[in-house]
């Protein structure tokens, strides 16, 4: 008799932990989608990044760029930004509003590495172009040595409610950024 009641004791105390082993297991999972997101997308950018450095004959341009981006991004939805070159009302990094932009996709950007040299921001094989709407003018790094920064903001989502109540939101925004300096 005795043995049936501490058969019945231990199912209650599975099913109360149950729930709680299970969230934990699952919440493990989200970060570690997260981890592997971030560390992608750094891979990622730095291959942008060296694509924007190269030299050679054709240069690179902004769709070379991005094109390598997303080579490399593997499992990770991401295209260009409306404005790649930045907006001509200024360009803080991290944007002070998140980008909107649809769950686990996320947006490139090719700007000025620096504020040393804010007329340059776009890879020497791109074509100059004004400003345009609010888009600011595209100014390719021909000759010389100058800061070419890739960035991308990228909208991920968690999958568990449990880590959504954690975090506060159910989407994280994850900043990459990596800086090259031309030698064209």
């Amino acid at each position: 008799m005795k043995r049936r009641k501490k058969r019945a004791q231990s199912l209650v105390e599975m099913a109360m932990v149950a729930p709680l082993l299970i969230m934990m297991l699952v919440s493990v999972v989200d970060f570690g989608r997260a981890a592997y997101d971030y560390a992608t997308l750094s891979a990622a950018v730095r291959e942008g990044a060296r694509e924007a450095a190269m030299s050679g004959n054709p240069r690179m341009s902004d769709a070379d760029v991005v094109n390598a981006i997303q080579k490399y991004a593997i499992g990770l939805s991401l295209s260009a930004a409306p404005c790649i070159n930045g907006v001509h009302t200024g360009f803080p990094w991290p944007p002070s509003t998140p980008p909107l932009v649809a769950p686990n996709t996320g947006i490139i950007y090719i700007v000025s590495g620096s504020s040393s040299s804010p007329t340059v921001n776009a890879p020497g094989g791109q074509a100059p172009a004004p400003v345009t709407g609010s888009c600011a003018a595209v100014n390719p790094a021909y000759g010389g040595r100058y800061p070419l920064t890739i960035k991308v903001a990228y909208n991920f989502q968690t999958l568990t409610p449990f880590v959504q109540q954690f975090l506060g939101s159910n989407t994280v925004i994850l900043f990459v950024a990596s800086t090259v300096t031309t030698e064209y």
